[in-house]
């Protein structure tokens, strides 16, 4: 009964984060790479948007490293804790 609660509880942060890294992925892959190509010649231009890839990359790192804190805190029980207060 507990692990199934423990299981339910996970779905939702891991369906929100993967919608995120999809959508986020898709406008790499769709906006950015394409642009580089047309761009090629132009250093400034191929710098900025390798910063703005960059930039996204580090939102998705950022939305795994929360992702396995908030699993983290599910295993470990630690939100009926905050429900005390």
């Amino acid at each position: 009964m507990q692990n199934d609660i423990k299981k339910s509880k996970r779905k939702a942060p891991i369906i929100c984060a993967a919608v995120v890294i999809a959508f986020l992925g898709i406008f790499l892959a769709t906006i950015l790479f394409p642009l580089i190509g047309e761009v090629a010649g132009e250093a400034l231009v191929v710098g900025f948007l390798l910063i703005y890839g960059g930039v996204i990359i580090a939102v998705i790192l950022g939305v795994i490293a929360a992702l396995r804190q908030r699993l983290r805190e599910i295993e470990g029980g630690e939100e009926e804790d905050a429900k005390q207060y």
